[in-house]
């Protein structure tokens, strides 16, 4: 009878120490578990509030609105005096440089208030209103009002010299005959044409 008590009484220590480290584990836990959990809480709070107060400080983007005018009318004067209007069926102002205008089916006139004007149409053109150059593309035409008449892809027009110059194929017609080349200048209200690389000229006899 008093080996059985002997090995049962260290049965019941053994449980007893088991029990006990046991319950100082769940103690633990219970401490450490609700810490971590409210670290965690803490650090998501403090992330999202510093990602709000990021978005907060930077600038709200502006609405970019585009302006755009029906049937607009330029008006000016070249350095030698001579006056110009540019039209078109319309135009919109580059939202990024306001000193930029596309224009839809342009028409420039150069010296409008004279007896015979020049024009110059293309499909297309970009006018800044800084430096006052033209920037023609497509199908572009060439009137100098008096008879001669000149095609090509593109132009550039310096409204204040009143020169246009292209660095593309160009043809012209007029009372004298025919010139075909891959280059031109206009200065001098259109009274002298420079024509530039493989220039083909045919003269008509009267």
């Amino acid at each position: 009878m008093t080996a059985v008590s002997a090995t049962a009484g260290r049965s019941i220590a053994r449980d007893l120490g088991r029990w006990r480290r046991r319950s100082r584990l769940i103690r633990t836990l219970r401490i450490l578990l609700p810490a971590g959990i409210a670290g965690i809480l803490l650090y998501v709070a403090s992330e999202v509030g510093w990602r709000s107060m990021q978005a907060a400080s930077r600038p709200a983007a502006e609405a970019k609105t585009q302006i755009r005018m029906i049937a607009p009318r330029f008006y000016g004067q070249s350095s030698d005096g001579r006056s110009f209007m540019i039209t078109a069926r319309s135009a919109l102002r580059d939202d990024k440089d306001m000193m930029i205008v596309r224009l839809d089916s342009p028409t420039l006139t150069l010296g409008f208030d004279e007896p015979q004007p020049s024009r110059v149409t293309a499909k297309s053109g970009v006018y800044r209103e800084d430096t006052l150059k033209l920037q023609l593309n497509g199908d572009v035409r060439i009137d100098d009002g008096g008879g001669y008449r000149f095609a090509s892809e593109q132009a550039m027009v310096d409204t204040m010299t009143g020169n246009i110059t292209g660095e593309t194929t160009m043809l012209g017609e007029g009372p004298t005959g025919q010139v075909k080349s891959n280059a031109y200048s206009v200065y001098d209200k259109g009274d002298r044409v420079v024509f530039r690389g493989g220039v083909r000229t045919r003269l008509e006899r009267k």
